[in-house]
Formats: structure tokens, C-alpha cells, sequence
């Protein structure tokens, strides 16, 4: 695909998340309603109301160029990464489906760099002795690295998850990703089981280190679970399941891990929620989108009870 502009967004949906993008997508127009969005489709789902909407820039999976990344990307979380190969922005920020842009904090992207992290933690101490155990767990096992990148340093990074980002187009060539799938298939265990995730990390932190590009860490991203929900409740206090006019500290609400549901009791999901009304209002007014978002709810609770009715069927006790 050619370069449309300088800037923009792009974000993903499966057959399975439509009804979540929607959100990310209502986020993006109303915070930021004049940058362009690009939507990763991967599978065979009708987006047409949604181009139509949001005036979007569909890339398809199925229409790449190459085979090889075609069979890489099909099915998988790795579709984002047709943005960077073949996307439509010189450089852009990734969504996943479960997260929205909470005010405008596009005037924080460093598109001066090449790749721009939103986390502000180092993850492990520079004098670190021992590797931590979340690391081969989310990541990659730094061991069983030495053999293919024995200069790498894995203390001292800023470990971040892959749902939210900022890059420049083809900021990691195809064929160098590829070489690393390779390790992957050749030594069991190398990179966790965290689809992109673990890649990108590596390919990030050991690029900077090499001087091959530059990158940025900034708090842009917002998970509750791991920095707590007061900040959003206070920014929604006075937003009447509206988007607050106002945001305190603009940024990315992830909601990764517990999903943004309002039947599950463990999840704070007012950001979301509001947001997937905002997409449903404009066509059904206010009642309507309750039973919509509802419909939605319901939709997904049934799914999670067949897939647990046929497990129970598939092995029952003996």
C-alpha cells in the first residue's frame, strides 16, 4: 500500500472483536478527529459500516503483497504488523481493540524517533544477577538468546506491552523479523507464547543498544490493573457516560488482560464502556445504545457458555 500521510493511527479487528473496535475507533475521532486511521482487517468480516463511519483505510491480511507475510500475520496478533510493512502512515501509533485514546496526547509522540515506547519503568535493574521470572514468561528466555545475540543486555529495558505503541514505517525490515521466527521454531522456549510481543521487545531494546535506531520511553500508556483506576474515575466523575470534556493526563486506557466488560465484576471498564456508547449513539440515540452495548454483553456471555458446555462435553469425569 502507498503512503496516504505523514501520521496516523492504525488499529486491528478480528471477526471475533468488531463490537470492541468500534470503541477504539469512536476514541480516536472524537480526541483526535482529523488524524487518519488505518484498520488491520484479518479474516473475512464486513467493515463497511465502519469505513464509512470513521472514514478509515482498511488494509487487508489477505491482500498483502507477499505470501510470506500473509501466512505470518493470518490468525494471529501479528496482523498489526502490516502497518509497519505495508501501511499507510510514514510513521503511526497502534491500538489494540482494547484500548481507546483517553484525550489527545498526540502532541507527546516523539515522531523525531524511530520507535517510541509508551511505558516509563525500567523492568529489570541495570545490576540485576538473576533473570526474573515474568521474563521468559512474557518475553524471551535472555539464555537461550546468547546463542543467536550474544552481545544482547537484557537488564536495564523498559519491557512493554505490545498493545500500544508509536513507529515509524519499517522501522524492523521483514526479513531480519523473519530470521528471528526462525530462532523461535528452532529453539523451543526462546520466545514466550505471547504472539509479537516477545519479538518486538527484542528487536526494540537490541536495535537501540546497536545504535540501529532510536527509541523513546514516555508514560502514554494507562493500564488499570497495573496502575490503578482512581486517575480514570476521577476523569470520568463528572462525564455522565460521556466522554469527559476534559482528560487530567491524555493518554492510552488499556484495558489488556481482565477485558472491558461490564458483567465481569473483577474489571473496571467505565473508560470503554463510554466509549462504546459513543459509537452506538450516533445511531441509536441514547436508550438505544444501552441495548446495543447490552445485545453486546449478551452476545459475548453466551460464546463463553457454549465454549464451556463443549469442553465439559469433550472431556467429561470419569
Amino acid at each position: 500500500m502507498k503512503v496516504h500521510a505523514p501520521f496516523g493511527f492504525v488499529t486491528g479487528c478480528h471477526a471475533a472483536d468488531k463490537f470492541m473496535v468500534q470503541a477504539t475507533l469512536a476514541s480516536i475521532r472524537h480526541y483526535c478527529p482529523d488524524v487518519p486511521i488505518c484498520l488491520v482487517l484479518d479474516g473475512d468480516v464486513d467493515v463497511s459500516d465502519l469505513k464509512r463511519e470513521y472514514d478509515l483505510i482498511v488494509l487487508r491480511v489477505s491482500d498483502l503483497p507477499s505470501e510470506e507475510m500473509r501466512k505470518l500475520m493470518n490468525g494471529n496478533a501479528r496482523a498489526k504488523h502490516a502497518a509497519m510493512w505495508e501501511g499507510p502512515f510514514e510513521f503511526y501509533v497502534w491500538l489494540d481493540s482494547d484500548a481507546i485514546v483517553w484525550g489527545d496526547f498526540t502532541p507527546h509522540v516523539r515522531a523525531d524517533v524511530d520507535f517510541h515506547i509508551f511505558w516509563s519503568e525500567i523492568s529489570v535493574p541495570h545490576n540485576a544477577t538473576q533473570i526474573p521470572p515474568w521474563l521468559p514468561h512474557f518475553y524471551f528466555d535472555p539464555v537461550k538468546l546468547v546463542r543467536f545475540d550474544p552481545d544482547f543486555e537484557w537488564r536495564g529495558n523498559g519491557y512493554f506491552s505490545a498493545g500500544t505503541f508509536a513507529c515509524r514505517r519499517n522501522v524492523i525490515p521483514f526479513e531480519k523479523w523473519m530470521e528471528a521466527e526462525s530462532w523461535g521454531k528452532e529453539t523451543p522456549g526462546l520466545f514466550a507464547d505471547f504472539a509479537d510481543q516477545p519479538l518486538l521487545n527484542y528487536f526494540v531494546h537490541s536495535m537501540t543498544r546497536r545504535g540501529e535506531i532510536r527509541s523513546h520511553m514516555s508514560d502514554l500508556q494507562h493500564v488499570w490493573r497495573h496502575h490503578g483506576a482512581d486517575e480514570l474515575k476521577a476523569d470520568c466523575a463528572d462525564g455522565d457516560w460521556h466522554f469527559p470534556p476534559s482528560i487530567h493526563r491524555p493518554r492510552v486506557a488499556h484495558f489488556c488482560g481482565i477485558k472491558p466488560f461490564m458483567f465481569d465484576l473483577g474489571s473496571y471498564s467505565r473508560p470503554f464502556t463510554i466509549a462504546r456508547l459513543e459509537h452506538h449513539r450516533k445511531h441509536h440515540g441514547s436508550l438505544g445504545a444501552w441495548v446495543a452495548v447490552l445485545n453486546e454483553e449478551g452476545r459475548v456471555l453466551a460464546d463463553k457458555f457454549q465454549r464451556r458446555l463443549q469442553r465439559a462435553l469433550e472431556n467429561p469425569r470419569s
